[in-house]
């Protein structure tokens, strides 16, 4: 899970420091800026993709422990505390760049409730 947290955290930075950032968003600068430097901005889908996994399993993993305990069923109070370092992970994107960790948090989200089901059938 510390892994987890990590390679969220540090994949998300990088995703904001290598996605262009144009203010008042102009969407032929963006694609310019995004076609102009296409190796930066690889780097940059590909630590979005790996970020938002990792912090989709975190996401999924929070959920999970808290239905457990909502249910009054045991859980490992460890990996339930480091589940919920994803909180933290975007707390600190957050102060770096907020509308790009929104979007980041967004697909994290989606990610990690999607796959619960599968994740809920696995654990049984």
């Amino acid at each position: 899970m510390w892994f987890l947290f990590i390679v969220g955290l540090l994949c998300g930075y990088f995703m904001i420091a290598w996605t262009p950032t144009v203010d008042p968003f102009v969407l032929e600068v963006f694609l310019t800026d995004i076609i102009f430097d296409p190796l930066k901005t690889f780097f940059a889908l590909v630590s979005f993709f790996i970020g938002f996994i990792s912090n989709a399993i975190l996401i999924r993993s929070a959920t999970w422990h808290t239905l457990q305990a909502w249910r009054k069923e045991t859980t490992n109070r460890k990996e339930q505390f480091l589940s919920y370092s994803v909180l933290l992970t975007f707390f600190i994107l957050s102060m770096i760049d907020v509308k790009k960790t929104i979007i980041f948090f967004l697909f994290s989200f989606a990610y990690g409730m999607m796959s619960m089901n599968v994740y809920k059938e696995r654990e049984s």
